[in-house]
């Protein structure tokens, strides 16, 4: 049976809720991924930001302070205002079925947090991990 940590991604990057919007724009386009972990000084998981928590903030600066001043605001603005906390949570020796199913029945999510007991995340599973693993199975 195939689990959770045969397919996600271990250590991933990850920020902090006082790290600043500027910095999660930067990592998102740099690495070219979609969700961020947001854990704190003793490794815990404290939500994630996603590319919509991301532009629905930065779309929300645009209409508040105009677009000439987008950059300042992301370079001042701090993750803690915008995490999604509502996650979803697996552990890596949850069977790879029903973490399909979870990631399946989440519509919009995008991914699963990969934690232990104390809430230590140990990495991340993106529904590209899922058609990656797809893809391999496939003739």
């Amino acid at each position: 049976m195939k689990l959770v940590s045969d397919i996600m991604t271990r250590s991933p990057i990850t920020l902090t809720p006082d790290d600043t919007l500027e910095d999660a724009e930067r990592i998102m386009a740099g690495q070219q991924i979609r969700h961020i972990p947001i854990i704190d000084a003793e490794q815990r998981l404290c939500g994630v930001i996603s590319q919509r928590e991301f532009l629905a903030e930065a779309f929300r600066i645009t209409d508040k302070f105009g677009a000439h001043n987008l950059s300042a605001y992301l370079a001042k603005a701090h993750i803690e205002g915008c995490l999604n906390k509502d996650v979803n949570k697996v552990t890596a020796d949850t069977p790879l079925r029903e973490a399909g199913e979870l990631l399946r029945s989440t519509k919009k999510r995008g991914c699963l947090l990969v934690v232990d007991s104390e809430q230590q995340l140990h990495g991340i599973v993106t529904s590209q991990d899922f058609m990656a693993l797809a893809l391999e199975l496939l003739p």
